[in-house]
């Protein structure tokens, strides 16, 4: 993986003033005071007057003071979105499609960010039946856990949704890749927590998911695959990544024995591997693993391995 840097202080905190700003300040008893604003928070106001730093709580300022202290400290506390340049696009708090390198997907990421404060990344990767070319299958109630309403008020992150092209597969070596472009090149132009980048996938997204990994184990801090399965020669390589793979005991499209196998491999590569084998249980088993709530903290409680 391409070593990648932001530029020097893209998403760090902003300061609250870079300048003094002059006004007339009002008191709840009708004072008022000619001081320039110097910084504030959700108690209190820094102000400059006569050479001298006075700090002000805002319950002794009126109304119209106070809000404009809380104003400040909200734009403050976002990121400007205009940074984003061409990525800005993506910041709406619904779905926003995209495509890069032939490969189509759609982003789920919130309408403003806070400064300093970088976002997990979900990448999801669907299941057969969603192959195409409409850019819309895949957005399906997989990957829309993660952006729910529910999910974001505990556990606020970008969700993304590529497609996977017609008559090909995600763990060919091209696809592949390209989902490694896309990760990349997201964490790079959005303000993503590059320690935590999440795989997660479904049947044939499940064994993208492993393909993913293998390729590129270093770049994601977990990977949850679903009713999939891989090469048991990559164990060794993923035997640092957080794994938890998930499968039905009674999956009659893609054998049971493909993660029996996989977590076999790990175990014995002494790898961070963790197996759920539902009893009874058919193929369909996605959305009962992604809402489980035990997952999704486990989930988001990694961090890359340094």
């Amino acid at each position: 993986m391409a070593d990648r840097m932001r530029a020097a202080g893209c998403w760090a905190v902003l300061a609250l003033a870079s300048a003094a700003q002059a006004r007339t300040w009002t008191s709840t008893d009708g004072r008022t005071i000619e001081a320039d604003f110097v910084r504030g928070d959700d108690t209190s106001v820094t102000v400059l007057k006569g050479g001298r730093e006075v700090s002000i709580p805002l319950a002794k300022l009126s109304e119209e003071d106070a809000r404009f202290v809380r104003e400040k400290v909200a734009a403050a506390g976002q990121v400007d979105l205009s940074e984003l340049g061409e990525y800005a696009k993506f910041a709406k708090g619904e779905w926003v499609k995209g495509e890069i390198e032939d490969l189509k997907f759609q982003i789920w990421a919130p309408a403003s960010f806070k400064a300093g404060k970088d976002l997990p990344l979900v990448m999801f990767l669907h299941g057969v039946g969603e192959r195409g070319d409409d850019n819309e299958r895949q957005v399906n109630g997989l990957p829309r856990t993660f952006a729910s309403p529910q999910n974001q008020a505990v556990r606020p992150c970008i969700v993304v949704a590529p497609q996977c092209p017609p008559e090909v597969f995600w763990s060919n070596p091209e696809i592949t890749e390209n989902i490694i472009d896309l990760t990349e090149d997201l964490a790079e132009n959005l303000p993503v927590d590059e320690d935590r980048i999440y795989v997660a996938g479904f049947s044939m997204g499940g064994f993208g998911t492993w393909s993913v990994i293998a390729e590129e184990p270093k770049l994601f801090a977990a990977a949850v695959p679903i009713s999939g399965g891989g090469n048991p020669a990559n164990a060794r390589d993923l035997r640092k990544l957080p794994i938890w793979n998930f499968h039905g005991e009674k999956d009659e499209t893609v054998s049971v024995e493909q993660s029996r196998e996989m977590v076999e491999a790990l175990e014995k590569a002494k790898a961070d591997i963790t197996y759920t084998e539902i009893p009874g249980a058919d193929h369909g088993i996605a959305d009962q693993v992604l809402r489980d709530e035990k997952l999704q903290q486990w989930l988001f409680s990694k961090t890359r391995a340094k």
